[in-house]
C-alpha cells in the first residue's frame, strides 16, 4: 500500500499540469466557486432553489478535479516526451492509471467540499449537512473515476489533451441533472443521462430536498454505474495502450 501511494504522489508532483500554487490556486479553488457562484446566482434569478444548485455544482467541482487530473496524468507523458518509456515499462498500463487516479480522487473530494462549504457560507444556505454531502461527493468522486480512466486511455491515443476532458466536463454539466434537472432533458436524451455518473445522486438529492428522504437505491444505482464505467474504460485502455505502443514502435 505504501509503495501504491508514493507512485501515486509521484506521478502527481512529474505530470500534473496545475502542481504549481498558483495554477492550483486558480483551477482548484477559484474557477470552481467562481462557476458555482454564477451557476446559483443565475438559477436563483430566474427563481430556481438556491439548494439543489448548490449541491449540483459542487459535484461538479468534484468530478472536473478528476476528469482533468486522470486525463493530464497519462496525457501528460507525451506533452514530456516519456510516452514511449512508459508504455515500454513492464507495469500493467490499467494498474498504472489507476494508481494515478488516487490523488486526483483525494483532490476531488476536497475541492468539491471547498466549493460547498464556500458557496454554503457565501448565501448563507446549507441544503444538506456537510457528513452526508461529503459521502455523497465520495461517492460521485469514486464513479467519477471510472469514467475518468476513460479519458486516460483516450489521452494515449489523442494528441490534444484538453478535448476528451472538456467534452467530458460539458456532458456532466449538461446530462447529469446538476444544472438541467432530469426531467427537463428531451426524452432521448434521459436514457443517456441515466448512464453518466452524478445523474442518480442528483435524483437521491432531489428526492431529499423535497422531503421524501434519501432513496439507497439510486445510491446503489450510481455505484454501478460507476462500475460499469471501470469495466468499459479497461476495455478501451488495452486497446488504446495496443494502438499507442503500435504508433511509437520504430520503423
Amino acid at each position: 500500500m505504501t509503495t501504491v501511494l508514493r507512485g501515486a504522489l509521484l506521478s502527481y508532483k512529474a505530470l500534473f499540469t496545475w502542481l504549481n500554487p498558483l495554477g492550483y490556486l486558480s483551477s482548484r479553488i477559484v474557477r470552481p466557486v467562481g462557476m458555482a457562484i454564477a451557476f446559483i446566482s443565475l438559477s436563483s434569478y430566474y427563481g430556481a432553489a438556491i439548494g439543489r444548485m448548490l449541491i449540483g455544482s459542487s459535484l461538479l467541482a468534484g468530478a472536473g478535479a478528476v476528469i482533468y487530473g486522470m486525463a493530464l496524468s497519462v496525457g501528460n507523458e507525451r506533452s514530456y516526451g516519456t510516452l514511449g518509456i512508459w508504455l515500454a515499462s513492464p507495469q500493467s498500463k490499467l494498474a498504472a492509471a489507476s494508481q494515478r487516479a488516487l490523488p486526483h480522487i483525494a483532490d476531488g473530494v476536497f475541492g468539491g467540499l471547498w466549493t460547498y462549504l464556500a458557496c454554503g457560507l457565501l448565501y448563507g444556505e446549507m441544503p444538506i449537512g456537510v457528513l452526508p454531502f461529503t459521502g455523497l461527493l465520495t461517492l460521485a468522486v469514486l464513479t467519477t473515476a471510472g469514467f475518468g480512466l476513460a479519458l486516460s486511455a483516450l489521452a494515449l491515443v489523442v494528441e490534444d489533451l484538453f478535448i476528451g476532458p472538456n467534452a467530458a466536463e460539458l456532458v456532466l454539466m449538461m446530462l447529469t441533472g446538476t444544472l438541467v434537472p432530469y426531467d427537463r432533458l428531451p426524452g432521448f436524451l434521459q436514457p443517456v443521462s441515466d448512464l453518466l455518473p452524478i445523474t442518480h445522486i442528483m435524483a437521491a438529492v432531489t428526492d431529499r430536498l423535497s422531503g421524501s428522504g434519501w432513496d439507497t437505491r439510486q445510491l446503489f444505482a450510481e455505484a454501478a454505474v460507476g462500475a460499469g464505467w471501470f469495466v468499459v474504460s479497461s476495455c478501451f485502455m488495452f486497446w488504446t495502450v495496443k494502438r499507442a505502443t503500435h504508433r511509437t514502435e520504430p520503423a
